[in-house]
């Protein structure tokens, strides 16, 4: 019988509930047995408990009362008494000086030196301000070295230089002026530097090499003094790997403003750029709207880069199958970013086209964002 079955249990599931509380009725409660070998915790507070009575139902709903023990906060011990205070001390003097604090000077209450440089817009020389210590510190303000260590460093004479000869003097030495004229005799030529001919491209650039203060005076004449003209190289190259050569494009132009460094970038002054399509018989495998230099990644990180740029001058040609039009929205976005005190778009003499390639509304409204507001020059 189901019923009657121990292992099985009652057939009836649902819940029964207490005609007393109406509370649902544990079955289980109180019939499981604890492990053997089970140590209750409590057992060990026992001297810190006391018992509380709590009522609780059975099977049949009947209500029993159960012992529980209720924890008894543990008295904190009284805290140590304090330390007697020691007597105050009153007009106490200040200890004596020790060894080590008597070989120092105090420090000097002298007013604040300020110097004040009004430098030009556009100098390109360097600025070099010399100090006369005598002046500036009259009476050594502060000296962190012991006496007698001083005593030693003065009684000792200078080196004499041997047979009374003087130490060499070397480009250094030189007056700034004379080293900016050297450096416009080494790099500044009156021929534009052209991209990609290579025919005024060695500037004698082992020079910079010298020394860190060459580099640095030397690089500002010659990417600040000299006029730069970046075209589309339409010859074809490529690894030996490859067996069709592509065409170079704007990819040395690119590698050229990556080399210099924003460093030098800041130099330029006068940039020509001419913007041309690729040619069909260098890419055969471009369509003709792909040719278009709007499309070239390499000229747009060449944009990309001139941003960083402090131009003076700034010289757009725009050529190629189609003009420019407002269309091109992303192109134009990127010119508009380059700033110059002067935007042109003058192609000179020797061409058999003098239109722009460019709407001329669209001109008008470029050359309008690419001017610099605030001259720099």
């Amino acid at each position: 019988d189901r019923d009657s079955s121990p292992e099985l249990g009652s057939s009836n599931f649902k819940t029964q509930y207490s005609k007393q509380t109406g509370r649902p009725i544990r079955r289980s409660a109180g019939k499981v047995k604890p492990t053997a070998g089970y140590v209750d915790s409590k057992v060990i507070e026992d001297e810190y408990e006391e018992p509380i009575e709590t009522p609780s139902e059975d099977d049949d709903g009947n209500i029993k009362s159960h012992q529980h023990k209720r924890k008894r906060k543990r008295k904190r011990s009284p805290s140590p008494e304090p330390p007697p205070l020691d007597d105050v001390i009153r007009n106490d003097e200040p200890d004596e000086r020790s060894e080590d604090e008597s070989v120092f000077q105090k420090k000097s209450k002298l007013p604040p030196i300020e110097l004040q440089f009004n430098v030009p817009l556009g100098f390109h020389g360097p600025l070099v301000v010399k100090l006369d210590r005598s002046l500036l510190l009259p009476d050594m303000a502060y000296d962190m070295r012991p006496r007698r260590a001083m005593k030693k460093i003065r009684a000792e004479p200078d080196p004499q230089p041997l047979d009374g000869q003087k130490k060499p003097l070397g480009f250094a030495d030189l007056p700034a002026e004379l080293r900016n004229k050297v450096y416009r005799h080494l790099f500044v030529t009156d021929e534009t530097v052209k991209f990609p001919d290579a025919e005024n491209m060695s500037r004698s650039s082992q020079f910079l090499s010298v020394s860190k203060l060459v580099h640095n005076e030397g690089c500002s004449i010659l990417y600040g003094e000299n006029k730069f003209r970046f075209d589309r190289n339409h010859k074809t190259r490529g690894p030996f790997w490859e067996p069709v050569p592509k065409e170079i494009g704007y990819k040395d132009i690119r590698q050229f403003l990556k080399m210099i460094g924003p460093e030098n970038l800041v130099y330029l002054r006068d940039v020509t750029l001419f913007l041309s399509d690729a040619l069909p018989s260098t890419t055969p495998e471009l369509t003709h709207e792909s040719r278009r230099y709007l499309h070239d990644e390499h000229l747009l990180d060449v944009l990309r880069t001139l941003r960083q740029t402090k131009l003076r001058k700034l010289n757009v040609l725009f050529t190629g199958r189609r003009s420019l039009a407002r269309t091109d929205i992303k192109f134009v976005e990127y010119l508009m970013q380059i700033k110059a005190d002067e935007v042109i778009s003058d192609l000179g003499t020797g061409w058999y086209y003098h239109n722009r390639k460019i709407e001329s509304y669209v001109w008008k409204e470029l050359k309008d964002k690419m001017t610099r507001k605030k001259k720099l020059y």
